[in-house]
């Protein structure tokens, strides 16, 4: 789950870091009136969920109040990164003498969480980390102890040492790993991080990103939420109880586990076959549960073939046999279906599955062959 930045900030606000004056208009008319209120140079910044929004204009400068609302309307009226532009975030334009970079997120690999700073920030933080890897510092934390004195200390080696600046990036850095911490984050960073005239840092960004497991502990949080940033297929098997993962080729991936899709998925692109969708039906999945899933799955409109990955443990392929057959028997959908079972009562479950004249298999490369076969697409060797 994601936040725009306007809401980022309003958090941000609370726990006590700076940042600058705006407030977010939803016409160009209402920018221009903010634009007047603060009376100088402003930002006006499209609000959308996709990185590099400046690179790709979603970020204009203005000068006086007509400017303002010449740079909202052609916001309005455009899509930065395919995504429409409902609202923008008018603040004051800040005097910045530098741009870092400051983040905080949950590192899988290592499962721990890793605090990251780089003295170079802005819009060529990725530059940075691929032809200046050294220049970014990253700082392990054992969640069970937390942020201490020594993290900081790490950081604040690489920054010139003016005690004003330090003071300030060490309590910026503290409030935001409590945000990390309190809001079940999975990312949560600020870029740029600006050492403003003051001598101290200013968010002039904010960037957080909440565990879809803790949505029941973070109700606050799911109310501001925009749910149609959501994709619909997303939102369809989340209320259903679904994991489910949009992306853009044509073939939905219904798999019991994640693992187990992704090396679909990978095998489907070897077979030059792209990933509409993949859902995880989990452990445990019942005839009823597979129903749903193909229900859900099918509404996405890139769909052209589905493909169950079933290894049966928990999950007894023949419940996911009979579930297909079901779901197959009372959809409107004349979209092609290949399983691949495998595990308990897998003979029983392809017998099920060939008895009402559908494709199955044990092996999985012989299962996207199939889908390849019917879609019509060619072999990648």
């Amino acid at each position: 789950m994601k936040l725009t930045e306007y809401h980022v900030k309003n958090i941000f606000r609370k726990k006590g870091i700076p940042i600058p004056e705006g407030r977010v208009a939803v016409s160009a008319q209402e920018a221009a009136l903010i634009a007047k209120d603060l009376g100088s140079e402003v930002v006006v910044k499209s609000q959308i969920y996709t990185g590099g929004r400046s690179k790709a204009g979603g970020i204009k400068f203005a000068s006086s109040a007509p400017e303002a609302k010449q740079a909202a309307s052609t916001l309005f009226n455009s899509e930065i990164k395919g995504e429409k532009v409902t609202h923008v975030l008018v603040e004051r334009k800040m005097a910045i003498q530098q741009e870092c970079y400051l983040g905080i997120m949950l590192n899988r690999d290592d499962k721990n969480t890793t605090l990251i700073f780089s003295r170079p920030g802005g819009i060529d933080i990725e530059e940075t980390a691929k032809k200046n890897p050294h220049k970014i510092v990253k700082v392990p934390i054992d969640p069970i102890i937390g942020m201490r004195d020594f993290h900081l200390n790490r950081v604040c080696r690489n920054v010139d040492s003016d005690p004003v600046a330090l003071k300030s990036l060490k309590n910026i850095i503290r409030k935001l790993y409590d945000i990390y911490h309190n809001y079940d984050a999975l990312v949560v960073e600020i870029n740029p991080l600006a050492l403003i005239e003051t001598g101290e840092f200013m968010a002039l960004d904010g960037k957080l990103e909440i565990d879809d497991n803790a949505r029941y502990r973070q109700q606050d949080l799911v109310q501001i939420w925009d749910k149609d940033s959501e994709h619909p297929v997303e939102r369809l098997g989340r209320e259903a109880g679904f994991v489910v993962i949009k992306l853009k080729g044509d073939v939905s991936i219904i798999s019991n586990g994640a693992g187990i899709a992704i090396s679909t998925l990978d095998l489907l692109n070897k077979y030059g076959m792209g990933t509409a969708n993949i859902l995880d039906l989990s452990g445990g999945a019942t005839a009823e549960k597979v129903m749903s899933a193909v229900e859900v799955v099918t509404q996405d409109s890139d769909v052209k073939a589905i493909l169950f990955n079933i290894f049966g443990g928990i999950t007894r392929c023949n419940e996911i046999a009979q579930g297909v057959t079901s779901a197959l028997a009372a959809s409107s959908h004349d979209i092609p279906v290949i399983c691949r079972l495998d595990g308990t009562n897998r003979d029983q479950g392809i017998g099920i599955l060939k008895e009402t004249g559908m494709d199955a298999a044990a092996d999985l490369e012989e299962a996207v062959k199939r889908v390849a076969h019917v879609l019509g697409k060619g072999v990648r060797s």
